[in-house]
């Protein structure tokens, strides 16, 4: 009856999705007070709870970290930051167990950024790293978001390091060892807005200036079991038409690296594109046509099934932004909401989209009824709505559904050794990660996971994706 429905669903097209799909709704609206005008990133979900930064404003006027619930109640300020031990947080929070990470573009014991940690409740905050402009190695201004793989962080920034073009990072959870794995020098790229993300042992991402045209590139570099970054490689330099200026970060969808930039593309408004992991089949899906269309989209994609989501700063029939969906195959384009600054709802959204259940969660830097930014939701029948069995998939898990226990096959054949297992919810949070050095199935735990679609990747030393696909915990 389920997959009768979805068939359906897709039948009433996109006036239905339009007027009948969707409602959006203020969850909370910033008053400088407690917060005010996040900058970039996104919003984290715990549980109900939703953790993010604002960037300037609360008590200090530094910007602060908040919790609030997804149903818009339970507002508060958690930690108020007072240049001393940072300001200007921005970016999204990687989770580990009860602890948040992130960074600051400025403020600390160095003036120059730092990477820091902090308890769910607010308690324990810690500065792991100060950024230094004039050490030579380092690299101030972080201004995006770090990734997390076995215990290490990795993340860039866009000043500094040898050369002065910005750098990339990696550091451990408790701040020791911070190493600087790469240094841009503006040939290979220069001024990094965006994060890395992590498949494997190969980390990908764009910067926003330098490369052969000047308009940025997307590389990928390959980490050693020391740590250091060794194989660097440019993957492609954008040369305005393809693209220009990237200032979000990349996400990975099987053997495509998928991402946004707010300029250039056909109309110089920015564009959406894909490209495969090893550099080749470059595509612009979408180009982006201005007001009173779309333009300028800002921050991450993200994906859910088949189809991608995010937001533009703007354009729309208001010139504000909007939130947007279109198929990974560039087809189906939607503009499923337009921002209305004389409302009170919201002005130029900023960062990613977020997605748990049938909602989408973000924020926006401006508008509301204080001017100060708010936080959203935006319910649509159309989120998540993929048949889960429809795409074959190279590895075998069984039983799938499950409780959280199963196994993980190659199809046919023994799980490759020296790979690399991930496990992500719809979210694109990491909940399982691990190297496998069986020649036999491997069985997973995931019991202490909720009911919901996984996505999971087997993936080589060298960063090829050998299989993925999908399961379903249903206890």
């Amino acid at each position: 009856m389920k997959k009768i429905l979805v068939v359906l669903l897709f039948a009433f097209g996109t006036s239905f999705f339009n007027y009948c799909g969707a409602q959006y709704r203020d969850l909370h609206n910033f008053n400088g007070t407690n917060g005010g005008t996040p900058v970039g990133g996104s919003l984290t979900l715990i549980g109900t709870g939703l953790y993010g930064m604002t960037a300037y404003n609360a008590a200090h006027n530094f910007g602060c970290l908040f919790l609030l619930d997804t149903n818009g109640s339970g507002y508060k300020d958690l930690f108020d930051f007072n240049y001393t031990d940072g300001a200007e947080p921005n970016g999204t929070f990687t989770v580990s167990g009860k602890r948040l990470f992130g960074m600051t573009f400025a403020g600390a014991r160095l003036l120059d950024g730092s990477i820091f940690s902090v308890d769910t409740n607010g308690r324990g905050y810690s500065n792991l790293h100060n950024f230094d402009l004039e050490f030579i190695g380092h690299a101030p201004y972080p201004q995006a978001s770090l990734a997390l793989s076995q215990g290490v962080l990795y993340g860039m920034t866009q000043q500094g390091g040898t050369n002065g073009d910005g750098n990339i990072f990696s550091v451990d959870t408790n701040g020791f060892s911070y190493t600087d794995i790469f240094d841009f020098n503006d040939t290979n790229g220069k001024s990094p807005y965006g994060a890395v993300i992590i498949s494997g042992r190969v980390l990908y991402g764009m910067t926003s200036n330098g490369g052969t045209f000047g308009y940025g590139n997307i590389f990928s570099i390959k980490i050693d079991t020391n740590g250091m970054g060794i194989g660097y490689k440019d993957l492609l330099d954008f040369n305005g038409t393809n693209g220009a200026s990237p200032s979000g970060s990349l996400i990975i969808a099987g053997r495509r690296l998928l991402g946004m930039t707010p300029n250039g593309g056909v109309s110089g408004n920015g564009n959406i594109f894909a490209i495969d992991t090893d550099g080749t089949r470059y595509k612009d899906l979408y180009d982006f046509s201005g007001t009173p269309s779309c333009s300028c989209p800002n921050g991450d994609l993200l994906l859910v099934g088949q189809r991608l989501y995010g937001v533009t700063e703007n354009g729309g029939p208001y010139g504000v932004g909007t939130i947007f969906v279109i198929d990974t195959d560039g087809s189906r384009y939607m503009d499923l909401y337009d921002f209305n600054s004389a409302n009170n709802n919201g002005a130029v959204p900023i960062g990613s989209l977020i997605y748990s259940g049938h909602t989408l969660y973000g924020m926006t830097s401006g508008g509301g009824s204080n001017g100060y930014g708010v936080i959203f939701s935006f319910d649509d029948i159309s989120v998540g709505i993929n048949e889960l069995t429809g795409a074959k998939e190279a590895m075998n898990v069984y039983p799938n559904p499950n409780n959280g226990v199963f196994t993980l096959q190659a199809n046919g054949q023994q799980l490759m050794a020296n790979s690399h297992i991930e496990v992500d919810n719809v979210l694109g949070t990491k909940v399982y990660s691990q190297f496998s050095t069986l020649n036999s199935p491997l069985s997973i735990n995931l019991s202490n996971q909720p009911n919901g679609v996984y996505l999971y990747r087997v993936i080589t030393e060298d960063g090829n994706i050998v299989g993925e696909g999908k399961l379903i915990i249903q206890k």
